[in-house]
């Protein structure tokens, strides 16, 4: 039954990624009752160029001489400024129309001949280069009025490039860590594969990370050839769904690894109780969910309806996932911690040195959670533009220490306190 639950979820994530459209954007805005809202974020060099066009637009309750509508290019220092700027604006009640900043800001508002098609071109000069929010703005008037409209934006540095400015090293960035990745996934090989004798008994959760490790080569080989296309032509193609069936795959089998190491199946014990089976099967349901629901966000234009709760909805989750792959760690040390007291010898010490192992691993663990959810959260959102890359070069550095200190702690070895 389970099986066939989860064969389900992955049939549905391939027909899924396969309507992904990539870097050039396509929204559809359909009877929107909201008076602001930001469509899409990007970070222009000098000669920058972002090409709008709209088409069918349409107002409720039309009335020509009340209507005051269109689209702003507002500049920001990060993208957490850029938010909080939006909020302050809806919050007061005021017209950005008329808080804009004349040598910064680039405003597109529709006059009465606009309203059923408009196209606007845009190219950014020297000290204009910076991160530009593209918003749609109606001020006028304040009685109740659905929107709806098509909009095509093609966005681009010069290149052209269709990466954003902190976008720009992704692609080298990505394929540095997979040559990273790769040697260690090859090291941890070589380890499994030496004589009884010298590398000791090796265990099934030892194959599982091996296989976390190829899943994490080949996204990460996937992810640097996605974000090269994506700067070539603006789009991923195949490479996107690749890529987010492989990623799916990976962060199933990591949170189930560390579960696992952590409850010491195959290491201290061959079987789970029950506690642990349904700790496993609740964060494995969890993390399913969340990666398609990731992945629907993640084709979707910020500019839709309910974006900005969805993804701080599905952040939430994925930390109460983190959270909750501890709890086989805290039950492990306690088992441990029990077993040091009440043994004698021989069997109190190598208690102690198992339960201090544990310890070090459930810190470990919560470190590197705090690192993969939290800071780069938060770096994502305040770095400027020019350093959006700083958020994955600190997942990824913080992921490749974890694995190798992991695969160091419980590898295979004659003299393992496992």
């Amino acid at each position: 039954m389970r099986g066939g639950i989860f064969g389900t979820f992955f049939v549905f994530l391939v027909l899924l990624v396969s309507l992904a459209f990539g870097m050039k954007h396509d929204l559809v805005v359909d009877e929107d009752t909201r008076p602001l809202f930001k469509i899409e974020t990007f970070g222009f060099e000098v000669g920058g160029i972002i090409d709008l066009k709209v088409a069918h637009f349409k107002v409720s309750n039309f009335k020509a001489s009340q209507e005051r509508a269109g689209f702003v290019l507002r500049k920001a220092s990060s993208e957490s400024n850029a938010q909080s700027d939006l909020e302050s604006i809806i919050e007061s009640d005021q017209c950005i129309f008329e808080m804009l900043s004349e040598d910064e800001d680039f405003s597109f508002e529709l006059t009465q001949d606009d309203w059923k098609s408009w196209e606007q071109r845009v190219e950014i000069d020297d000290g204009q280069q910076g991160m530009y929010s593209l918003v749609f703005a109606r001020c006028a008037p304040e009685l109740h009025r659905k929107v709806s409209f098509e909009l095509i934006g093609d966005i681009y540095n010069p290149g052209p490039n269709y990466l954003s400015a902190g976008d720009r090293p992704l692609p080298g960035l990505y394929f540095c860590f997979f040559v990273a990745f790769l040697c260690i996934s090859a090291v941890w090989l070589y380890l499994l594969r030496l004589p009884v004798a010298q590398r000791g008994q090796v265990h099934a959760v030892h194959y599982l990370m091996l296989l976390t490790l190829v899943l994490k080569v080949s996204c990460l080989f996937c992810e640097s050839v996605r974000y090269h296309m994506i700067s070539e032509v603006g789009a991923p193609g195949f490479w996107s769904m690749l890529f987010y069936v492989l990623s799916t795959l990976k962060g199933i089998l990591l949170f189930t690894v560390i579960m696992l190491v952590g409850s010491g199946w195959s290491l201290l014990k061959s079987t789970l109780n029950d506690k642990e089976k349904r700790i496993i099967l609740i964060v494995l349901t969890l993390q399913v969910f969340d990666h398609i629901a990731l992945i629907i966000l993640e084709e979707t234009a910020p500019g839709s309806q309910g974006w900005l709760t969805w993804r701080d909805l599905l952040h939430l989750v994925d930390i109460i996932c983190c959270c909750a792959i501890l709890f086989p760690i805290i039950w492990s040390i306690k088992k441990l911690r029990d077993a040091s007291m009440t043994g004698s010898g021989i069997k109190a010490a190598k208690a102690i040195e198992r339960l201090q192992l544990f310890r070090t691993f459930y810190v470990v663990v919560v470190v590197y959670i705090y690192c993969t959810r939290i800071i780069v959260f938060l770096v994502a959102a305040t770095v400027p533009f020019q350093l959006e890359w700083l958020s994955t070069f600190i997942t990824e550095a913080s992921t490749l220490a974890f694995y190798v200190f992991t695969g160091y702690k419980f590898r295979p070895s004659p003299d393992s306190v496992l």
